[in-house]
Parts: structure tokens; C-alpha cells; sequence
């Protein structure tokens, strides 16, 4: 970790007005927000909270991207959620005060802007227009969260991984000559813990859908081709 505490830069503040949950405050509220925010940066591979840790502060990605996973008791790792730039993490905790519930890494060198909780709390009570899209925001994350338990009890792992696919592409998609390619550099193993599934059956499951022109590959980033023939699997 770099820049433990810096104040925002001046790229910050421009980016800051820009993110949807923040769309409601005018200049001077900003300003006010970034006053007593600070910006830090995370090396590759550096953890920036454990679950468990105290929730003292909510975190909003100006550049790079975060892995939000938890580990079974035998190491295994659940991935989550991947989130970059715009998006934010860490509100949990600060709302009800438990602890944090997930682990988070960047997964590449990543600027995070951080708010402490009480803060965060007086701007809630200060904008409620601000709370309600933390309340739409949650709920989209508990959706996102059913449907990983659906995943797991009723597909199998081909429609698993499909529909992660689909999921990253949605999330981190760009348009390819090809399609649409995730602009994720993910190993299989990370793939596999996204989806749930052991990565030597991923590694199969992605050949597989090579070979049938659902997919391919462009240098390290996975290219979905046939959307429909995803969506398929996915049902």
C-alpha cells in the first residue's frame, strides 16, 4: 500500500462527481466530502481488508479493480464480486457496525478513495436521496448474491460458468471485432473460484466452449462470441 491517507488528488474531484451515488450532491457537498476523505493506493495482490476487520471506512475505486471474496475454513476461495472504477465497497459495515462480512485484494495497482464511517453516516443523514441509492445499491448486491446460491444448487458447472461469463462480460465488457471481450486478466483459477467450480473442470469447460465458437481468445482476455449459445447454458 502507497499514499496511506493523501488527500484526494485534483483528478479525484472531477471523478467523484461522476459516480452515481454521489450524483446527488452539488459542488459544495463535494468539496466538503473529499475535505475529509484521503486517497490510498494498493499494490497488486495487496489486501485491503480482511473479513472480520472493523468497518471504518467506505471505499470508492478511481482507478483499478478489486476481487470482494471470503475463505472456507480449508482455504478455498469464493470470489464475489470484481469491481472497478465508479464502484464501491465496504458499506456494510459501516451501516450496521459488524464487522466486515468478505475479504477484498486489488487485483491490479488500484487508487481507492476512502470515507470514514461516521462521516459516511452524516452524509446518509444529511442527503437522503444518497441513502436511497445506497438501499437500490445493497439490494442489487443481495440479488446478485441469490443468484450465485441459485447457481450453485440447480447448474451445473458449464452453466456456471456461462453465466459468469456473462456476468464479467456485463461488468468489465468491451466491444471486439468478435464480440465482446471481458477486460478482466483472469486465471483460471480465479475464473473457477468466481464460478464456483474446481479449476481443472473450468479449464475443461472453457476448451469446450472454445471448440464451439461460444469463445475465444485474445491474447489473456476471454472474448465472448456466441451470447446466445451462453445464455443457453446459463438457463
Amino acid at each position: 500500500m502507497t499514499g496511506a491517507g493523501a488527500k484526494p488528488s485534483d483528478q479525484a474531484s472531477s471523478f467523484l462527481a461522476r459516480v452515481p451515488i454521489f450524483a446527488s450532491l452539488d459542488e459544495e457537498d463535494l468539496h466538503r466530502l473529499l475535505a475529509i476523505a484521503g486517497e490510498r493506493t494498493y499494490r497488486k495482490g495487496s489486501t485491503i481488508f480482511f473479513e472480520n476487520d472493523p468497518g471504518e471506512a467506505l471505499y470508492v475505486i478511481l482507478a483499478g479493480r478489486v476481487k470482494v471474496y471470503k475463505l472456507a475454513a480449508d482455504g478455498r476461495e469464493k470470489i464475489l464480486a470484481i469491481l472497478g472504477p465508479g464502484e464501491y465497497f465496504g458499506e456494510m459495515s459501516l451501516l450496521d457496525g459488524l464487522p466486515r462480512s468478505a475479504s477484498t485484494e486489488a487485483m491490479e495497482t488500484t487508487r481507492l478513495l476512502m470515507i470514514q464511517r461516521q462521516e459516511f453516516l452524516s452524509l446518509l443523514s444529511a442527503h437522503p436521496s444518497l441513502a436511497l441509492k445506497v438501499i437500490a445499491e445493497l439490494s442489487r448486491r443481495l440479488r446478485q448474491a441469490n443468484a450465485q446460491v441459485e447457481e450453485l444448487a440447480f447448474l451445473d458447472v458449464r452453466g456456471r460458468v456461462a453465466r459468469g461469463l456473462l456476468a464479467l462480460v456485463a461488468a468489465h465488457g468491451s466491444p471486439h471485432p468478435a464480440g465482446q471481450r471481458i477486460d478482466l486478466r483472469l486465471t483460471h483459477k480465479e475464473l473457477a473460484s468466481y464460478c464456483g467450480a474446481a479449476r481443472e473442470t473450468v479449464t475443461r469447460v472453457l476448451l469446450e466452449l472454445q471448440d464451439s465458437g461460444a469463445i475465444e481468445v485474445d491474447g489473456h482476455r476471454i472474448v465472448v462470441v456466441d451470447r446466445a449459445a451462453l445464455e443457453e447454458l446459463a438457463r
